[in-house]
C-alpha cells in the first residue's frame, strides 16, 4: 500500500548529496530518513528557542 505521506521534492547539488549519503550510511539510515531526522532536530530547537509552531494538518 503506498505511502499517504506528502512527497516533497528537494533540489541539492551533487557535492551535498554524497555527503548526505555518507553521513546517512554511517547512522544506517536511509537518506530520506536521515532528511527527516535533521529537520526534527532543526524544528525542535526551534521550537525550544521561539515556542511551539502551532500548524493545522488536513
Amino acid at each position: 500500500m503506498p505511502s499517504k505521506m506528502p512527497k516533497f521534492t528537494l533540489r541539492i547539488n551533487q557535492e551535498s548529496l554524497e555527503k548526505l549519503r555518507y553521513i546517512a550510511d554511517n547512522n544506517f539510515r536511509t537518506v530520506n530518513k536521515e532528511l527527516e531526522m535533521l529537520i526534527k532536530n532543526h524544528i525542535s530547537t526551534y521550537e525550544k528557542e521561539h515556542g511551539t509552531i502551532k500548524v493545522e494538518v488536513p
